[in-house]
């Protein structure tokens, strides 16, 4: 065992690790977007049958997530990013390998590239802070490391964008597999064999029988309000990745209004989840998250605003200032709650109903589009789902869990 300096100096390195995983995790999902009119017309079948890889994508990241916070509860958070990082490598080098197969490509996709993301982000991140930090600063050190994805957001997308005339698919594709399979990988293995030395960051010793802490998750009150709440977290994302664009377009919104836009709500990303950190240890959480969620509720009825700069800059205002709040403070709720038998795969289960939410919006969108040539119906149902989100929170997280197994582990005060 290392002595106390020593380890809070491998903490902040680990901290520094987790931020730099999550900002190259996303171009997984990056460099699929901005080539995504390239693979249409290279495999020639036209952007719907592309966009089931897309679909899948979606959806497996949602259900791969339980499994990764199983394994994160049996090998450590670290060897869980290690296996994201070797599966996101060798999935996108295995698309540029057959580039001439969209069923190889739909499947390597939306499976192998599904599973990476879920075990290089926020499941396998929350649980490396919970196991480093005592309960006090864990949002704070949650924020910092998810903030990864915020800045590779700001920093990332521009550089795809600029580089995807320069440069076919199958050789970013190539590039970026082998960077995450070798650099990112290796890193991450000398980080877990140096965190095993200094005692950090290990899997827990179980104290209780793992069925009867799932009875105590199922009959808690709270599991259900984060679940609905993350539920209409995942919904709102999701219209924002794949709709937003379209509905601003149809509205005649002007292109430069909408890139400020943009570019607002990702700096407001980046700001809400560090301010979101630091709230959490001087203010209610249950107020906290009921306020964000109703936030989000504003921020959609915002949308439906005929003042072109209130459904654009002041849509863009609310909605950052609440993305990545949500995130934080339901991580901070399931690991407070829940102990070391299940909370890697109640947070798991959580994530897989932010994507169920994700999955069921975009298809929902579009096909209120499709029936009615308005996406209006769509936002009014993701606004009275963010208010019943707000109102589950402040009623069903009123009072603090039964003792379900709260962990002992080594926590650093840094």
């Amino acid at each position: 065992m290392q002595s106390p300096t020593l380890q809070r100096a491998m903490v902040y390195r680990l901290v520094a690790l987790g931020f730099l995983v999550m900002f190259l995790s996303t171009s997984i999902k990056s460099v699929y977007q901005v080539y995504f009119s390239q693979l249409a017309v290279h495999f020639g079948t036209g952007r719907a049958d592309l966009a089931w890889s897309g679909s899948l994508f979606m959806l497996v990241t949602g259900l791969m997530s339980p499994l990764c916070g199983a394994l994160c509860e049996r090998a450590g958070p670290l060897r869980t990013l290690l296996a994201g990082a070797l599966a996101g490598g060798a999935a996108l080098i295995g698309m540029a390998l057959v580039p001439q197969s969209l069923t190889a490509f739909v499947l390597i996709y939306g499976i192998g590239a599904a599973f990476a993301l879920a075990a290089m982000t926020y499941v396998p991140m929350g649980m490396l802070v919970d196991r480093l930090f005592e309960q006090r600063k864990k949002g704070l050190a949650y924020a910092i490391v998810t903030n990864g994805t915020a800045v590779g957001f700001i920093v990332l997308s521009p550089f795809w964008i600029w580089l995807q005339p320069k440069v076919d698919w199958t050789t970013a594709f190539l590039v970026t597999g082998l960077v995450l399979a070798g650099p990112v990988a290796a890193l991450v293995a000398w980080a877990s064999k140096a965190a095993a030395a200094s005692g950090l960051a290990q899997p827990e010793r179980r104290s209780t029988s793992e069925s009867g802490a799932w009875r105590q998750v199922c009959s808690d009150p709270g599991f259900y309000a984060l679940a609905l709440g993350f539920l209409g977290c995942g919904a709102t994302m999701a219209f924002i990745d794949v709709h937003l664009v379209p509905y601003w377009q149809d509205a005649g919104t002007p292109r430069a209004q909408m890139g400020l836009s943009m570019s607002l709500l990702g700096v407001l990303e980046l700001a809400s989840g560090l301010a979101t950190g630091w709230l959490a240890m001087c203010c209610s959480k249950r107020v906290l998250l009921g306020a964000f969620y109703a936030l989000r509720s504003l921020a959609m009825l915002m949308l439906l605003s005929g003042v072109p700069v209130v459904h654009t800059m002041g849509f863009a205002a609310v909605f950052g200032a609440s993305y990545l709040g949500t995130v934080v403070l339901t991580s901070m709720y399931c690991f407070e709650r829940y102990g070391p038998q299940v909370k890697g795969r109640v947070f798991g289960v959580l994530f897989l109903v932010h994507q169920l939410g994700a999955f069921a919006s975009v298809q929902f969108g579009a096909w209120c589009y499709d029936l009615t040539g308005s996406y209006r119906l769509s936002i009014l149902l993701l606004a009275s789902l963010t208010v019943l989100a707000a109102i589950a929170s402040w009623i069903g997280l009123r009072h603090p869990s039964r003792d379900l197994g709260r962990d002992t582990a080594l926590v650093a005060s840094a």
